[in-house]
């Protein structure tokens, strides 16, 4: 007896395919959880440490979701996402996820500028249901 056919026309999960997502993280093990996370959606991801670094990347590539960890070695997320906010609509217009394992020194009203936000440890099916939705926009 054979396993019956799947339906002609089955539903398929949204994914990242053909979208770059820059991880703004200096912690190794957050930023391979969230790159893991990010590619198992089939995303492009690029991974920067400081606040410097990520600006770089942002001026040079396209981008369509930051990630941005909020207490950084070179400034803050929210230091990061006024730089972002202040720049050509290219870079001022993508969306940004703010998150923290800080939420005392970094609570989410104090996230100005952020599409949204996250505590650490995050929430995996709760982080890529908000990447998507926003990546996707």
């Amino acid at each position: 007896m054979s396993a019956p056919a799947p339906p002609a026309h089955a539903p398929t999960k949204p994914t990242l395919a053909g979208r770059t997502v820059l991880v703004i993280e200096d912690h190794p093990d957050s930023r391979q959880l969230l790159v893991d996370v990010l590619q198992s959606l089939r995303a492009h991801v690029m991974t920067a440490a400081s606040c410097d670094e990520a600006e770089r990347h942002l001026s040079v590539h396209r981008v369509h979701l930051v990630i941005a960890d909020m207490k950084l070695p070179d400034g803050t997320g929210l230091h990061l996402i006024d730089w972002i906010r202040k720049q050509h609509k290219a870079i001022r217009s993508i969306p940004c996820i703010a998150v923290t394992g800080y939420e005392q020194q970094f609570p989410p009203d104090a996230a100005h500028g952020f599409n949204a936000y996250m505590r650490k440890p995050i929430n995996v099916d709760r982080f890529c249901d908000v990447a998507i939705a926003l990546a996707r926009g």
